[in-house]
């Protein structure tokens, strides 16, 4: 399935997409009821899952804007994970950044206590607490 512009479904009952997704804009799933991600999923530009039912992250997951997992119950982020804007992190269970994490701006914790952060990342802007 394609998506010509943004695909916005926040406060969404919907509680899965199509396996394969291309949306060519933004895709907004904030407070929705989907509980994971396509495996074959591309977003031309933001990604918002705050405080959706995702748990969970693929390996290998691109964004080419922003990134929110904010309020999520996802504990971990995937190897690999690349994000074209910013991360936002506030209110998630993450406790780590991955190895190879490329981040084209900021990450912002917001609070969140990160044990380690690995030399193995890339980070364009700032990380904020």
């Amino acid at each position: 399935m394609t998506v010509k512009g943004n695909l916005n479904l926040e406060y969404s009952k919907i509680e899965r997409l199509p396996r394969k997704l291309k949306v060519e804009g933004n895709l907004n799933l904030a407070y929705s009821a989907v509980k994971q991600l396509p495996r074959q999923l591309v977003v031309f530009g933001y990604i918002n899952l705050a405080h959706s039912q995702v748990t969970y992250l693929n390996t290998g997951l691109q964004v080419r804007g922003d990134l929110s997992i904010m309020g999520t119950k996802i504990t971990q982020l995937p190897p690999y994970l690349y994000v074209g804007g910013d991360l936002y992190l506030a209110n998630s269970a993450i406790t780590e950044l991955p190895k190879f994490l490329v981040v084209k701006g900021d990450i912002y914790l917001g609070g969140r206590p990160i044990r380690e952060i690995p030399e193995q990342i890339t980070v364009g802007g700032h990380i904020f607490k």
